[in-house]
């Protein structure tokens, strides 16, 4: 999620319309991976099953394709596992040519827009289909582009103190979106049923969204994958003689936090022992609150995290909480975990559906403080056997989760509409 320093990794710096680390012929991106322990795709042909063109040696041609993303803050670290990590897994394979577009150049269909998009076989627009992308899609399917949206939240399900609620619930445009200051109506995610008929295709990161996209297109699962060299190459911060929770609660509604049970459940385990301490991260003034009540010597307060400055934090971390309730929750991805898994921490989560097939992994509890409470105490009190057994089999399956290993997958969702349609 965060992006690797230079000369290691595949992860890229920021989004470009100038194409994937500056290329625009399918070369190598700069940093080629140099994980010992992940299979190296570079140079490796890897053919897309559908929609391809063969040349004579009966491989398949690589195919071009435009990521479409927000340059919102808040987007930012999804707009990274969704289109930065799989962009840069294609681009390494040697076969594929990817570029970047803000989301704005899509609006406004400026030069650099028509560039990169003339010179595609596929869109991907992450998110955002509602009326100020409506234009820009019909343009593109009429001139022969495959058009896809991929979709990783459910909009639907929003809690009101999400940070997404006021935009997809209530049209209120962020302001790089803004096309004069009326609101959108009806809201986008009451658009975004029709408007999926508009579009060739919908990817969705877990089974849950899929089932819900069901009823209005054809759907396309496309697991959410690391670079693990971005979490690799960090080392370890744990602090001697005590233990850190850690709590990362960027872009969730703090309603949520709080009807999971963790909240409590954490007061009451660090009263329970004096060597538990709290990381925290995340800007809601709710949560500010809540903090409040702890004491000040045993909590250390991060900003909302970025993806670059993720993996860093999280090696502050002994034992990871990844609380879910509510429906929006449930339709969650079970990539935080596997994020504490790439470092070898040890983590609880809810038992709910976005981990349950991680249980072997990691420690699943019920939605109850008493639970939560007691299952970090006993962690806590086994930390050295955790952190060993967090370091097999664990850590090995975080690594099969690298989007590099999974470049077939990730080939076979973009292009699967072919064969469907």
């Amino acid at each position: 999620m965060a992006s690797s320093p230079a000369g290691t990794g595949h992860g890229c710096r920021s989004p470009s319309i100038h194409g994937y680390a500056g290329t625009k012929d399918g070369a190598q991106p700069r940093g080629e991976r140099s994980n010992p322990a992940v299979a190296a795709y570079a140079g490796k042909n890897h053919s897309l099953r559908q929609n391809s063109k063969t040349d004579r040696s009966g491989e398949a041609d690589g195919v071009k394709i435009t990521f479409v993303h927000s340059t919102l803050p808040e987007d930012e670290y999804r707009v990274h596992i969704r289109c930065n990590n799989p962009a840069s897994a294609l681009q390494a394979s040697g076969r594929h040519t990817v570029h970047f577009l803000p989301l704005e150049e899509f609006f406004h269909n400026s030069p650099a827009a028509v560039e990169v998009c003339t010179s595609a076989d596929v869109i991907i627009l992450h998110r955002y289909l509602f009326e100020n992308t409506l234009a820009g899609v019909a343009r593109w399917r009429a001139r022969g582009k495959k058009v896809l949206v991929d979709i990783d939240l459910s909009v639907e399900h929003l809690e009101s103190d999400h940070p997404g609620f006021s935009f997809w619930c209530k049209g209120i445009l962020p302001l790089p979106f803004k096309n004069g200051s009326r609101p959108v109506f009806p809201p986008p995610a009451e658009q975004l049923k029709w408007l999926f008929k508009m579009v060739d295709g919908i990817l969705v990161p877990t089974p849950q969204l899929a089932r819900d996209c069901f009823p209005h297109g054809r759907v396309q699962l496309l697991a959410d994958y690391l670079n693990t060299n971005e979490y690799l190459v960090v080392p370890s911060q744990k602090r001697a003689d005590s233990v850190w929770l850690g709590l990362n609660a960027s872009g969730q509604a703090f309603s949520s936090l709080k009807g999971s049970g963790v909240l409590e459940g954490i007061e009451q385990a660090l009263n329970q022992s004096g060597r538990l301490n709290l990381l925290f991260a995340g800007a809601d003034p709710s949560a500010a609150r809540w903090l409040s009540r702890l004491p000040a010597e045993r909590v250390e307060v991060l900003p909302v995290l970025s993806a670059e400055g993720l993996p860093a934090a999280l090696s502050k971390v002994d034992i990871g909480l990844l609380p879910a309730v509510g429906e929006f929750d449930l339709r969650q991805s079970p990539l935080p975990a596997v994020e504490y898994m790439a470092m070898k921490i040890p983590w609880i989560a809810s038992n709910q559906p976005p981990f349950q097939g991680l249980a072997e992994y990691g420690h699943l509890v019920g939605n109850s403080p008493a639970e939560w409470a007691e299952a970090i105490g006993w962690l806590a009190e086994n930390i050295e056997a955790a952190r060993q057994r967090a370091a097999g089999a664990p850590y090995l399956y975080a690594l099969s989760q690298d989007a590099a290993e999974n470049i077939e997958k990730i080939e076979r969702a973009i292009c699967g509409f072919e064969e469907a349609g």
